[in-house]
């Protein structure tokens, strides 16, 4: 067995209380931030700082206990102390291309049913930890007594239909962000059937609604966004095409070198796109098993697309 397929196995076992999630998703996002590491350890750009290690974290909601009666009215929020010093709640008016979820989201809770704690009830935990938010038993949504939200999207999956709230996407600052993000700014999703996702800013994009628009598009059986940048043109080459239509390919580089923990591949392609009046950096890999991917990149974090293709060579992203 190699250690690949036996790390594979041991994620699949120890993982089974979480969400389904394929073990090759954390696998992959394991390389990615280690990549993000040695980007912020080694590059200088404004824009590779940011590029903070990503936490993906299943919500698992499973279960209702004792705590689930507690504090049942709406108390205040407190305020923190690990003050934002980025603002990540600019909305910027750059629409993600088609097919996208068109997202508009509130700011703080009005008219949204929600409660807190004093204490951590055993369903809003995960291995002893919390996120910022969670969906209670009864279907509401609680906020962490150590966190503050910032903005919210109802139904993303459904959004615009009437009816009972069943998911939420969330921005807000918490105490219980990773310690890698000092702002303490945390992205959820999350969802009455117990699936979610826990992610951080600055990791490819500082825009909440688009990464909601990203986040819900595999359930949706919608393309992501970096999908719907670029994809192979065919099953057989490393050419490659726009992925919507409103997406303009500048310069492509195919089967460039990439470093050393990106995924074993037959075929690659790294491009520069157009999109919205924004420029942006993908790379598309076919690890020839389980199916192509793509992964985007802002248009900061090199000076050029000559940059972009020595950072991806290097290792650094």
């Amino acid at each position: 067995m190699s250690p690949e397929t036996d790390l594979l196995t041991r994620l699949d076992r120890e993982l089974d209380a979480l969400p389904a999630v394929p073990a090759t998703t954390y696998l992959l996002e394991g390389r990615r931030a280690r990549r993000r590491r040695r980007v912020a350890a080694a590059v200088t750009a404004p824009a590779a700082a940011a590029a903070a290690l990503a936490l993906v974290a299943a919500l698992g909601q499973g279960g209702a206990g004792d705590e689930a009666q507690l504090a049942q009215e709406p108390t205040s929020v407190p305020e923190l102390t690990n003050t934002p010093t980025i603002d990540y709640s600019a909305d910027p008016d750059f629409v993600a291309p088609l097919p996208n979820n068109p997202l508009e989201a509130q700011d703080g809770l009005d008219g949204i049913d929600w409660f807190t704690t004093d204490a951590i009830p055993s369903w809003a935990q995960e291995y002893g930890n919390h996120g910022p938010v969670a969906m209670s038993p009864e279907g509401r949504l609680w906020v962490a007594p150590d966190a503050a939200v910032r903005r919210v999207i109802v139904d993303p999956f459904t959004y615009g239909e009437a009816g009972t709230a069943r998911s939420y996407a969330v921005e807000a600052t918490c105490a219980c962000a990773p310690e890698q993000m000092t702002d303490g700014i945390v992205w959820v999703w999350l969802s009455a059937d117990g699936s979610g996702v826990m992610d951080i800013p600055g990791r490819w994009t500082d825009d909440f609604e688009l990464w909601v628009d990203d986040a819900t598009a595999s359930q949706q059986g919608r393309p992501s966004f970096a999908e719907r940048l670029v994809q192979f043109a065919d099953d057989t080459t490393s050419e490659v095409r726009s992925g919507s239509p409103d997406v303009r390919i500048v310069r492509s580089e195919l089967d460039p070198e990439l470093g050393p923990d990106w995924v074993q591949h037959r075929r690659a392609a790294a491009v520069e796109v157009v999109s919205g009046g924004q420029t942006w950096y993908a790379v598309a890999v076919d690890p020839g098993d389980g199916g192509p991917w793509s992964q985007a990149y802002r248009a900061d974090v090199a000076p050029d697309f000559e940059g972009f293709l020595d950072l991806i060579a290097q290792g650094y992203l």
